[in-house]
């Protein structure tokens, strides 16, 4: 979902729906406005990047595939940023 980062790097969604640097909290609170019930483990990291303890949200996505949920947060993170301007 981080735009700076390529495919190869793990972005898994296009770079129009993406967001700069997403922060863990961000995307947390995205998901809990959108009722996809969030759960943040801080402790895990992608294994393309073991070093980078970024954390990850576990979400309940019922029938929406996991490509579907990532745009909704993305847009739902550039929806939140847009009203702290």
């Amino acid at each position: 979902m981080d735009s700076t980062r390529s495919r190869g790097q793990g972005r898994k969604i296009s770079k129009e729906h993406s967001v700069t640097e997403p922060r863990l909290t961000e995307i947390s609170r995205a998901a809990r406005n959108l009722k996809l019930n969030p759960r943040t483990e801080d402790d895990k990291s992608y294994p393309g990047l073991w070093w980078d303890n970024s954390g990850r949200i576990i979400v309940d996505r019922e029938e929406l595939s996991k490509i579907e949920v990532l745009v909704k947060i993305s847009s739902k993170i550039k929806e939140l940023r847009g009203n702290k301007a």
